[in-house]
């Protein structure tokens, strides 16, 4: 009985992250499909989708310092409050205003986007503590995640369609908001106020950055992922999108990927404790970025509905595995006075690469087609699988 008390506050810390995934996976559908509804533009929604980038390389700034300073809790719960007020902002606007300009709706998808990368970074810094009060691994907490939130990617998109299709796609926007007002009373009743104060003397900003770059596991994830997620960020936002919604018509047909997507990286996130006993990290990791690569140039050659979702559920297939194992060796190695600076610059520096990769993937999808962007999308990323299977080894 007493082990099983002291599951609940990680088992809760779990459900918390995978409520607020799932609420931004709504929104991953509902905003392509309000922008190209309203501009046509694969250009503007590329642009818009940067908006959702743009606070995570922010929070490397600000989201770190601040976590270490107030403590990872309150900065989790206040973080989600925040997140709440802002995402109604679209909604709102398309509501009592007759014409939404492309850079108002960027403006608001980033306002909406401001405080998760942050909240995310909290929650993600209590795990060590949480996980030494139940008793359980790192390797196993860290698959029980991977396995959640890839679970919400499954679920985001349906029940974002299904929303879409019953109140429409404004509407849609309020359920996005109240995931995270129930995720911060999640943690206002089930989760104890364990971390405290930072005490680091490490004052500079970019202390999480220089600690990411000189050790020798962080970096090669860090780089790899910052060139990994110019790809695949723009096929999930943009590219997929595109090719459901504008080439097929179908919002249907996005929904059903993106949860196919996300269905196959929960089997990816769920069989990693498997996998690492089996295989080496870099086999895990690298293995599932050529196959996703090779799933986006698959993309490009469908024909019909069935060949996008079989693209989505194979990208996502061993795609999935690699959140976990990133989690894991963050975790291992990353000393609990800049925790909170490190996950945020990690994510950061992860995620710098999306806003380039959105905007050039809209440019030449405009200018091009989609089907020759997926093409060069998925054979970068297979290059980029091989050079750092050779030469960045986990």
């Amino acid at each position: 009985m007493k082990s099983n008390i002291r599951l609940i506050p990680i088992i809760s810390l779990i459900v918390a992250e995978s409520l607020s995934l799932l609420g931004n996976q709504i929104a991953a559908v509902a905003i392509p499909i309000l922008v190209l509804q309203y501009t046509d533009s694969p250009l503007i929604a590329g642009i818009a989708s940067t908006g959702n980038v743009v606070p995570i390389v922010l929070a490397a700034i600000f989201g770190g310092r601040t976590i270490d300073k107030f403590g990872a809790w309150h900065i989790s719960v206040l973080a989600d409050i925040l997140s709440f007020f802002s995402v109604l902002a679209l909604p709102l606007a398309f509501i009592y205003f007759d014409q939404v300009s492309p850079l108002l709706i960027f403006v608001l998808v980033f306002l909406g986007a401001l405080f998760d990368p942050t909240g995310a970074s909290a929650r993600q810094t209590l795990v060590p503590s949480l996980a030494s009060l139940s008793n359980t691994s790192l390797q196993k907490i860290n698959s029980w995640r991977g396995g959640l939130e890839n679970g919400a990617d499954f679920l985001g998109p349906v029940i974002g369609v299904g929303l879409i299709s019953m109140i429409g796609v404004i509407n849609t926007f309020f359920i996005n908001a109240a995931t995270f007002l129930l995720c911060a009373g999640i943690f206002l009743i089930a989760v104890p106020k364990r971390v405290k104060a930072s005490i680091s003397n490490e004052k500079a900003t970019l202390s999480g950055i220089n600690f990411i770059f000189k050790h020798p596991q962080i970096r090669p994830l860090a780089i790899v992922g910052m060139v990994a997620n110019s790809v695949i960020l723009p096929f999930l936002s943009l590219l997929l999108p595109v090719l459901a919604t504008v080439k097929f018509r179908s919002n249907t047909l996005l929904g059903i990927s993106l949860s196919v997507f996300g269905l196959a990286a929960t089997i990816g996130a769920a069989s990693f404790s498997l996998l690492s006993n089996k295989f080496s990290r870099s086999a895990i990791y690298y293995g599932g970025l050529l196959v996703t690569g090779g799933s986006i140039i698959l993309g490009a050659f469908a024909t019909n509905q069935y060949g996008v979702i079989l693209s989505a559920g194979l990208a996502g297939l061993l795609l999935g595995a690699g959140n976990p194992l990133s989690q894991t060796i963050l975790l291992e190695v990353t000393p609990e006075r800049i925790a909170g600076k490190v996950f945020t610059s990690f994510n950061a520096i992860h995620f710098i690469g999306g806003p380039v990769g959105l905007l050039l993937a809209g440019m030449m999808t405009e200018l091009s087609s989609v089907e020759l962007v997926l093409m060069q999308a998925g054979g970068l990323l297979m290059v980029l699988a091989i050079f750092g299977w050779y030469r960045l080894p986990l």
